[in-house]
């Protein structure tokens, strides 16, 4: 959740207990079929203990609405999955080696009715016979002690109960929430617990094939470690992630740049400055996100870009010293140098700060690679290898793409030689346009 949610049931009483309550008016059609006409519940003495416990009740009462009203269903698995829970509670009410009757048919639907209402859910007249079957079953069982029943039946009853175990922090915790909301919302159940190693398979599945590989590994590593977790604290009878096998991944295949393919591509992201620079200059992202104003100069009259480090308040810069370069821009950008130059020492496009521009590079470039089905490593690599094609040797290289060495060698802030190279790669830019 994001730090503007607003907690619109959420009201200070001065009753008994005094403290934060969650208020909730019922709709007046499922006034009867609840049996209420409101929800209130006390959720804590302070406002911070109050929000996290406001989320775990909303999330109860809304499911429970959405039961009531047949927007929502419960699956089968997860009606299985509360009867074996309130039959362990049943089993735990007797000492172990005592006699015990099975509840009479009425008894029988009271409890599993309360059972299903304590968790916020609705038990309906089809879902009864398999919940009936499932417990009496379960009772036959031997009591398993690892199981703990009772405990949370929400995601934020299990993210709260998690914070309580280890210190985290408030963005750890709405990393959980939200991780695991996506996986309750593709797995198409109510309960954390409900989640089947099925699920699991093709939740992993589907993470790699719509993210890239680092995001799908680490979203997959915060529920692994989430249920691991939950395993371990008998929240869970079984871990759905415990046996899925490590994916064979192989790197992804170099994109054909052919004339075809680049021109798709200029003529989708020919309004993009980031693209141009990287495209016909061959920057990197990171350098192109932490280019200012001040950088956009002019050298003998002849507009030049500067790719400098400079300081970031001690938390590094935007490209090395090895990296520095000052290059002449091909006339297709010189309306670009119109609107970028300046005095103003602050990025143009991304938040002050190394953290800033890290995060613009790496989102601007995820975005790239999703939209273009291309890398910006990838155009670069091939702007070098259009230059080494056309008979440029390893000093201009070096001095083109800033590969010199970590020190800085003579001739790093000059632009003879590179005009001809860069109007070459700026000419291949404008006949590929459509």
């Amino acid at each position: 959740m994001s730090n503007s949610e607003s907690f619109i049931y959420l009201k200070y009483s001065e009753g008994s207990p005094t403290g934060w309550w969650y208020e909730r008016v019922v709709p007046k059609l499922l006034r009867r079929p609840l049996g209420r006409r409101n929800f209130r519940r006390f959720l804590g003495a302070n406002l911070n203990q109050a929000h996290w416990r406001y989320r775990e009740v909303d999330e109860e009462v809304q499911r429970l609405l959405g039961l009531s009203t047949g927007t929502l269903q419960l699956r089968k698995r997860e009606v299985r999955l509360v009867a074996k829970d309130c039959a362990r509670e049943f089993q735990q009410q007797f000492p172990p080696a005592s006699e015990w009757q099975l509840p009479g048919e009425e008894d029988l639907a009271e409890l599993l009715v309360n059972a299903f209402r304590a968790r916020g859910l609705v038990l309906d007249a089809d879902c009864f016979p398999l919940a009936r079957e499932t417990f009496c079953a379960q009772l036959r069982q031997p009591l398993d002690h690892h199981k703990q029943p009772g405990g949370p039946t929400t995601v934020a009853g299990w993210v709260a109960q998690r914070s309580q175990r280890s210190n985290s922090a408030v963005g750890s915790e709405l990393l959980w929430h939200r991780e695991l909301k996506r996986l309750l919302s593709f797995s198409e159940v109510s309960l954390p617990a409900a989640v089947s190693e099925g699920a699991a398979w093709r939740w992993r599945n589907h993470l790699f094939a719509t993210a890239s590989t680092s995001t799908a590994q680490k979203r997959l590593t915060v529920i692994r470690a989430f249920y691991a977790q939950a395993y371990r604290q008998g929240m869970v009878a079984m871990n759905p992630f415990a046996g899925l096998k490590p994916l064979p991944l192989s790197p992804r295949p170099e994109p054909n740049l052919a004339p075809a393919f680049l021109q798709q591509l200029d003529g989708r992201f020919k309004a993009d400055p980031i693209y141009l620079m990287v495209r016909i200059l061959g920057l990197r992202s990171l350098e192109v996100a932490g280019l200012r104003p001040i950088d956009w100069g002019l050298q003998q009259g002849q507009p030049v870009l500067w790719i400098r480090s400079w300081g970031l308040q001690n938390e590094g810069r935007p490209c090395r010293a090895g990296q520095e370069r000052c290059l002449p821009l091909p006339n297709c950008l010189h309306g670009l140098w119109k609107q970028c130059s300046g005095s103003a020492e602050t990025p143009l496009w991304a938040e002050e700060g190394a953290d800033g521009i890290n995060r613009f590079a790496k989102r601007w470039a995820a975005a790239f690679r999703r939209q273009g089905s291309c890398s910006a490593s990838a155009l670069r690599r091939y702007r070098q290898s259009q230059w080494q094609i056309k008979g440029a040797d390893g000093h201009v290289l070096n001095r083109l793409l800033g590969t010199l060495a970590a020190s800085r060698q003579p001739g790093w802030d000059q632009v003879e030689g590179l005009e001809p190279w860069l109007q070459l790669a700026a000419a291949e830019f404008v006949v590929a346009q459509p």
